[in-house]
């Protein structure tokens, strides 16, 4: 299917879409950071003053692991999202980065920042 420009109406749904899920991702993050701040502090304290909470501090850092991985996560759609912004500029959102074809609006709706439409998206995770 051969790419289409999207409307500005179209297009400011996008970017509308695509500011808020900024602004949630930022606020989450924000809040993995100072958790992660403030669970190594805590877990350094109660390491020094109770030594044989072994279980307790492997429960710990288990968990600063996750908060860690979601942290990675998070930063990483950002920058897609950035990416977004700059084909919105350039004329290009929307337009699958393999075919060239047009992203279906309806997979945009889901995932804003897509890159790939469905077909070539599966081409890839099969790869």
């Amino acid at each position: 299917m051969p790419h289409r420009s999207m409307t500005k109406t179209e297009l400011r749904e996008f970017k509308t879409m695509l500011l808020e899920r900024t602004r949630l991702l930022k606020g989450d993050l924000a809040g993995l950071e100072e958790e992660t701040r403030g669970s190594g502090t805590e877990a350094a304290g109660r390491e020094s003053s109770a030594p044989g909470h072994t279980a307790e501090l492997a429960s710990d850092e288990s968990e600063r692991d996750l908060s860690y991985g979601r942290m990675a996560s998070q930063t990483e759609e950002l920058k897609e999202i950035a990416d977004a912004f700059d084909r919105i500029k350039d004329g290009s959102f929307g337009k699958c980065e393999k075919c060239e074809g047009s992203i279906p609006k309806e997979r945009l709706r889901a995932i804003a920042y897509a890159r790939l439409c469905v077909k070539c998206q599966t081409k890839v995770e099969q790869e």
